[in-house]
């Protein structure tokens, strides 16, 4: 008889171990009116928008309602638009949750017919759901740091079939002392064998990591290649473009005062003989003329030559590379051209 006398406190204390353990798990918040009536109206709207075809913004409102609710119909609901959308590994797992969710008193048909519906689609899925398997080889396995699409993969599982979803899938390889190998990998729906990614790491220096957002550290970027310094005519035909814009501006300004004394002094072209004579005419004809011209002209050269400058600093060859024979401006005040100039 005293040996099952301890039984008694024994079994106290399972009890209460496992009181304890219910009381400390997390418990499910009862949907309030106002969460029953949005998810109602985001189920809708969502039905809506799948119906019309849009099937993204359809999830995010099937979303918000499971949230919300977590009950069989919305998660169906959303487990659904991943299926269509190709999200089968997400839509699995919401399926597998709806079957699984607890059972209310008096529940609706509408849950027990989603719930049906979610089992039979997670058996539906499992056949749709392909996979891989990598085969890496060279470095030893506690060595090897691998992912799949930026995630990365516990050694223990690394022999395994792994499960994605239908699509393209990129591989990352990485051990110390190794080369990174990079694969493009592409899943079809409902392959029944795994495909096999096969990877022989090369001893050598790993590559660096890519930051996010995919654009590659400012490191590895190319250097600009060093440019030959610039022509001494690239020089001279700025200076001389300078100079004979500057002068353009000065004979344009002569050329307005020229202009306004023949308004003020010859009004309709008839110049007053008390303030000029016939030399005194001539002398403000040949000025309005002159500096109209030279102005006209020298505009012309400065921009030819200032352009030819630009074109001298801007398209001057690499350092170092053979010069070939080009074709050089050549402005001056008095001539306009070019000079064939080169090896030859």
């Amino acid at each position: 008889m005293s040996l099952l006398r301890p039984r008694a406190p024994r079994a106290a204390g399972i009890a209460l171990a496992v009181l304890s353990m219910a009381v400390a798990l997390p418990a499910w918040a009862e949907p309030t009116a106002a969460d029953r009536q949005t998810a109602r109206t985001l189920l809708i709207e969502g039905r809506k928008k799948r119906d019309a075809g849009d099937v993204a913004g359809a999830r995010q409102d099937f979303q918000a309602a499971h949230a919300l609710m977590r009950v069989p119909t919305t998660g169906l609901d959303l487990a659904r638009a991943d299926a269509a959308l190709g999200r089968l590994i997400e839509a699995r797992e919401t399926a597998y949750e709806v079957v699984h969710l607890p059972l209310g008193k008096e529940e609706p048909p509408a849950f027990t017919h989603a719930r049906a519906a979610a089992a039979a689609m997670v058996e539906q899925l499992d056949a749709r759901i392909p996979s891989l398997v990598l085969r890496v080889e060279g470095a030893p396995l506690d060595a090897i740091e691998a992912r799949v699409d930026g995630q990365p993969i516990p050694r223990a599982a690394l022999p395994y079939p792994r499960k994605l979803n239908p699509g393209r899938h990129e591989v990352v390889v990485a051990a110390a002392g190794f080369r990174t190998e990079r694969r493009e990998v592409v899943l079809k729906e409902a392959e029944r064998a795994p495909v096999d990614v096969r990877i022989a790491l090369v001893p050598g220096e790993p590559a660096p990591p890519e930051p996010a957002g995919g654009q590659p550290p400012s490191g590895d970027a190319s250097p600009a290649e060093p440019r030959a310094p610039v022509p001494l005519w690239a020089w001279a035909a700025g200076g001389v473009g300078l100079a004979a814009l500057g002068g353009s501006v000065a004979f344009a300004v002569d050329h307005a005062a020229a202009r306004d004394r023949v308004e003020e002094d010859c009004p309709g072209s008839v110049c007053d003989r008390r303030l000029h004579d016939f030399e005194s005419m001539e002398a403000l004809r040949a000025r309005w003329n002159r500096s109209l011209g030279l102005s006209l002209t020298l505009g012309a050269v400065g921009l030819a030559g200032v352009g030819a400058a630009v074109g001298g600093i801007l398209l001057r060859p690499r350092a170092g590379a053979e010069r070939a024979a080009t074709l050089v401006p050549l402005v001056t005040p008095t001539a306009r051209g070019v000079v064939w100039q080169g090896i030859f």
